[in-house]
């Protein structure tokens, strides 16, 4: 799969020329090649691009998202095809017990929260030992909802003048982020087979990303870590912040102890969720740990 993630922020012409990207711009022209491309982040409506570029994208597994007026991902391209044995990983989706995913859930809460607690070590702030202790106590499931408890202490730290809930440049950039990271990990469970909109824990009928909202869990401390560094009080959200947003699925986790790119992580994530489901073991599960910012080098 690609690498390589372009973000269009004024108006540009996208179409297809020899298996590679064109993107025009008053009269001048870059081209990149496709095989090269992991996602791609249309902010401006007045762009252009062609159909045949759009179902190219889709047989590559490139993920195509596009933005509202507000500049969030609004919508994603995800291909139907990505896999040779689709109907086989949707089975074993399907067919998962109730202990699996409620187990498979508990790890996810564990290493989010245990990310958190990293993310403020990193920010030189009070309350990781504290996330440290509740994620040592999540059962199956999560029915204590200690998800819900370090949500509150950890939020307290990042936000401590602010709520989720309160509009507020902070806000939107962390919801940029998420969107981002989302759109990443449906990108990788649409390239194993899986159906994005059944999920482990998260069941909203009206959402067709339940299964990435479950994985994006544990990758949303990188997000928070970034905005809490970059976007503060009195400051606005612009559009390089919102680059910088598309350029961290190149930062670094650490994951089955090696340094491995955001993308590389959900790739890596799905394959092991994948593997997991076939032999019904939980433990098998792969999921990343935050790190201090660093850009992946590639060799």
């Amino acid at each position: 799969m690609g690498w390589r993630n372009i973000y269009i922020s004024s108006p540009v012409k996208l179409n297809l020329v020899q298996n590679q990207l064109r993107i025009t711009k008053e009269g001048e022209e870059l081209d990149v090649p496709l095989e090269d491309i992991a996602v791609i982040v249309v902010e401006c409506l007045q762009t252009f691009f062609t159909g045949q570029l759009i179902s190219e994208f889709a047989q590559r597994g490139i993920a195509f998202l596009i933005c509202d007026r507000t500049h969030l991902p609004c919508g994603e391209l995800l291909s139907y095809h990505q896999h040779s044995r689709m109907s086989k990983s949707f089975l074993l989706q399907i067919n998962a017990s109730e202990p699996f995913r409620k187990n498979c859930w508990r790890l996810i809460v564990r290493r989010k929260i245990l990310n958190q607690a990293r993310c403020l070590d990193l920010l030189w702030l009070q309350e990781g030992d504290t996330l440290r202790r509740l994620a040592a106590t999540v059962k199956s499931g999560d029915p204590e909802n200690r998800e819900s408890q370090a949500a509150q202490i950890y939020f307290s730290q990042i936000l401590p003048n602010s709520t989720r809930r309160i509009p507020s440049p902070v806000n939107d950039a962390l919801n940029y982020g998420y969107s981002i990271f989302r759109g990443a990990v449906a990108r990788a469970l649409a390239a194993h087979g899986f159906l994005p909109a059944l999920g482990i824990h998260h069941r909203n009928e009206l959402n067709h990303f339940n299964l990435a909202d479950d994985f994006i869990e544990t990758l949303r401390p990188l997000v928070d870590l970034w905005v809490s560094t970059n976007v503060g009080p009195g400051k606005s959200f612009v559009p390089a912040h919102r680059q910088s947003l598309v350029s961290l699925l190149t930062s670094n986790l650490l994951i089955n102890g090696e340094h491995q790119t955001v993308l590389r992580c959900t790739e890596i994530m799905i394959a092991a969720f994948l593997k997991a489901c076939k032999e019904k073991n939980p433990s098998l599960l792969e999921l990343p740990e935050l790190l201090p910012f660093s850009e992946h080098a590639y060799e």
